[in-house]
């Protein structure tokens, strides 16, 4: 959001049309997959490369399975930027030790905060299989969501319509309340050992709150 213009406008706008756009690539590789091979046998975790190999295409396989290691080294990369500009944020407002907000003279970066995510992140690829840090992230990121929707109804029961110009979200409180039932119902789907995952960072981060971040923050 420091980096965004009028952020309150771009930045819905933004993740609108990001998702718009990913939304019709996945609709249209899938239409694309399902023709190209049965869809009982696309079960699989490299659905793509399986199904190039399944008509012949070995080397086209290969390519796919090369670009999506490269790709996942990008994302593991921008998630890491993005989680310590996040933890550069949340100390900037007092809930965490201010010396995780101090930026670099030269290139602005939150440096203490970037070796912090690394070395947490590092911690947790050697420690956790890639499947239950997934399912991790996943649930964590429906539960946010969830209080993002709970959010969004009590802003507009507090504070009313956004003001000309900003975003405003449609269909509340019809919508959140949809957001919620779906994110609850994909949350069901996972297993104890993810729950008791999920309500361990959860205690966690309460324990921050009250020992710490309500202490210092700058927003009492």
């Amino acid at each position: 959001i420091d980096e965004v213009k009028k952020p309150e406008k771009n930045v819905p706008k933004g993740i609108v049309l990001s998702l718009s756009i990913v939304t019709i690539l996945y609709i249209v590789v899938t239409l694309v997959l399902t023709g190209m091979v049965h869809y009982t046998k696309l079960n699989v975790a490299d659905a793509v490369a399986f199904a190039l190999r399944e008509v012949g295409l070995d080397w086209a396989a290969s390519y796919i399975s090369i670009v999506a290691i490269l790709t996942l080294i990008t994302v593991c990369i921008s998630m890491t930027y993005a989680l310590s500009r996040m933890v550069y944020s949340i100390s900037r407002d007092g809930l965490l030790p201010k010396s995780l907000s101090r930026l670099t003279q030269t290139s602005k970066v939150p440096k203490n905060a970037t070796i912090l995510v690394g070395i947490f992140a590092a911690i947790c690829a050697g420690i956790f299989p890639l499947a239950s840090i997934a399912s991790f992230l996943n649930i964590c990121t429906l539960a946010y969501l969830i209080m993002l929707a709970l959010g969004i109804i009590r802003l507009r029961q507090v504070e009313g319509l956004p003001k000309d110009g900003q975003f405003k979200t449609p269909l509340v409180p019809l919508l959140p309340i949809l957001s919620i039932i779906i994110c609850l119902s994909f949350m069901f789907q996972y297993s104890l050992d993810t729950w008791l995952a999920f309500g361990v960072s959860l205690v966690v981060g309460i324990l921050i709150y009250f020992c710490y971040g309500y202490r210092h923050s700058e927003a009492k």
